[in-house]
């Protein structure tokens, strides 16, 4: 192509031909009718660079020799930024691909079809020998034919339908909930469902339930968000193809699923073990496959290896939303062990039975609107390093990703000793309660039994704060468990937190508290017989050696039982009203009379003092002997 080609003035014509040069160069491995785009501003940048002149002037300039030459350049404009297209062939013509014919059609609309009375005609009843049918595409065409669909009205197609998919031997077709197409690079979060193509803006589902489309995504989603996405949800799972596959909330293609292999697992559960501790998938992939954040298949693959892990045994999902921690086995035990997993979930049974009153004295709407939730220590929960997941810290803490999600791993800061903890928590399964454990040394170190606690979030999913109120030096003989005689006892200890004075074990007013029986956890969820035996031990005798009855004050008790096992309030006192042993002090609120024999085994907080204490030296933080410099 010359100069005298182009339209315009001379130097139009000798300014376009300039920059068809530039744009035909550009394009040199371009195929000859592929378009090549140039935008305004580049052009004009490079040219008033050259020449030395003003953008403004030259961008006029440009703009005006192109439009004159309109049979070569094709002038577009989109968002304020104008492009000019052209071809190595002088001008770009966009391709128009002939459909009118198409293999689809040959192979499924025949033009002498053979009359059919039944589908199977159409699809073979032989089957490979597979353990499960496989479904096959027939047809919109072939399904009309058989009378499984409606004929459509002279002159009508469905160009561009997709054959639904049923089985070959399927009495009756299930509904099918179409999905909005995923792209194969993009992670998709929340996939919206596709809207019929139907002159009608009201959406209605099987049940009945009809959605107004012409209405805003944020009102459809605040009103049906759970309905669609339980809708969508099902209609993935359902895909015999498993086209499309979820982690938690998250889908992706699995066609565009990373690979992993044997050798991946292994060299996972490696890191894994080595490092001590559940790792974060970020870790692993920063760690194992050297990938950057800012990566364009960054969370393509890290959507694929949480989704390699969670369909292996050897790995167990231990994270929460926004933090997914993996663990393996042969990672050490978080918590305590001396109680065993089947026995706490039995002792924190009674939560979901409904006798969680946890939530009386904070709100659960305080607790998510602040980030953190306050709790007394009971001397069980002290010795053992155990919280119960009750409301209130199921209102502070996040709920299992996954739906057989058992546990998850959390970290807990101490920012007033600047030490860190790893924590379990179980989740609920059926009638089995939660707990959380993994605090006994923090416990032990800084605190007493009675002493509030704060837990709080932190801007991390997995990452929480631990604090309490410090107090001046505080010695007292508190109760105490003998490990090696397996026996309670008081001894003095001195403390710098501050407490609830009703909630503190100390021999001035629970002296008889050391007087009970260590049960084994096993003989501790025996709710019926551990209150008897508290009722018993600190209870007053009231009544005659022929009618023997103990009187004692329903907040002794709770203190009492909630040392050898966890419970609360109202369980007790629901467990109190349904026994006809127990009955109400007319005469004192709170207070109960129990019916039953019991021995005299009291004893006062000053007499046998030397029996009563473990260790007469002062304890420090409940748990360190105070060196003789410090008494």
């Amino acid at each position: 192509m010359t100069v005298n080609t182009f339209n315009g003035s001379p130097s139009q014509q000798a300014l376009a031909a300039e920059i068809f040069r530039l744009m035909t160069a550009q394009g040199v491995l371009f195929a000859a009718d592929a378009p090549i785009r140039q935008t305004l501003t580049n052009l004009t940048d490079f040219l008033a660079s050259r020449q030395q002149r003003t953008p403004d002037d030259v961008a006029k300039e440009i703009d005006a020799a192109l439009q004159a030459n309109e049979q070569v350049f094709t002038r577009e404009e989109a968002e304020g930024q104008v492009t000019f297209v052209t071809s190595r062939l002088g001008a770009y013509v966009p391709r128009i691909e002939d459909t009118s014919h198409t293999f689809k059609q040959r192979l499924y609309e025949p033009e002498n079809p053979l009359p059919i009375d039944d589908i199977s005609v159409v699809v073979s009843t032989s089957r490979p020998a597979l353990t499960t049918v496989e479904p096959v595409f027939i047809s919109d065409y072939w399904q009309r034919q058989a009378g499984l669909m409606p004929v459509l009205p002279d002159g009508e197609t469905e160009d561009g339908v997709e054959a639904p998919m049923i089985a070959a031997d399927a009495e009756e077709t299930a509904p099918v909930i179409e999905v909005a197409p995923v792209e194969e690079a993009a992670l998709v979060e929340e996939v919206a469902p596709a809207v019929p193509a139907t002159s009608s803006t009201v959406l209605t589902l099987a049940d009945g339930l009809a959605i107004d489309l012409r209405r805003s995504v944020d009102e459809l989603m605040a009103e049906h968000g759970a309905v669609l996405a339980s809708r969508l949800s099902s209609a993935i799972d359902n895909d015999p193809l498993r086209r499309i596959v979820s982690f938690g909330r998250q889908y992706y293609l699995e066609s565009a699923l990373a690979s992993m292999g044997k050798n991946d697992m292994r060299r996972i559960r490696d890191e894994i073990v080595e490092q001590g501790e559940p790792l974060l998938d970020t870790t692993l992939i920063a760690n194992l496959y050297y990938h950057n954040p800012r990566q364009s298949d960054y969370e393509g693959f890290r959507f694929s290896l949480n989704y390699r892990l969670s369909r292996e045994k050897d790995f167990e999902f231990v994270g929460v939303q926004g933090a997914n921690l993996w663990s393996t086995k042969g990672l050490p035990t978080i918590g305590t062990k001396r109680v065993k997993a089947s026995e706490m979930a039995q002792l924190a049974a009674y939560l979901e039975e409904g006798f969680d009153d946890s939530l009386e004295i904070q709100t659960a709407e305080s607790i998510h609107e602040t980030g953190s939730a306050n709790r007394l220590l009971t001397f069980f929960e002290w010795e053992y390093g155990i919280l119960p997941l009750d409301a209130n810290l199921k209102a502070l803490l996040p709920p299992p990703l996954l739906p057989d999600q058992r546990s998850a791993v959390l970290r807990v800061e101490s920012p007033q000793h600047y030490t860190t903890y790893l924590v379990e928590v179980r989740y609920p399964t059926g009638n089995r309660g939660g707990w959380l454990q993994g605090l006994e040394e923090f416990f032990h170190e800084h605190l007493v039994p009675g002493a509030l606690i704060t837990l709080a979030r932190t801007p991390e999913a997995n990452v929480f704060t631990i604090s309490y109120e410090e107090a001046p030096p505080t010695e007292d003989r508190l109760l105490t468990l003998d490990e090696k005689k397996n026996k309670l006892a008081f001894a003095n200890i001195t403390y710098y937190c501050a407490v609830d004075a009703d909630q503190v074990v100390n021999q001035q007013r629970f002296g008889r508290l050391r007087n009970l029986k260590s049960f084994p956890m096993a003989e501790r969820r025996k709710s019926e017989m551990m209150l008897e035996h508290v009722v018993e031990t600190l209870g007053e005798p009231a009544g005659t050696r022929e009618q023997p009855r103990v009187r004692f004050n329903v907040n002794d008790v709770v203190v009492g039982c909630n040392v050898l096992r966890p419970m609360s309030r109202s369980y007790i006192l629901s467990l109190i009203t349904n026994n006809d042993d127990f009955e109400a002090d007319p005469a004192n609120e709170g207070v109960y009379i129990f019916h039953a024999e019991v021995k005299d085994t009291r004893s006062s907080g000053d007499d046998d003092e030397e029996e009563d204490v473990v260790e007469t030296r002062p304890m420090r933080r409940g748990g360190r002997y105070a060196d003789d410099d410090d008494e």
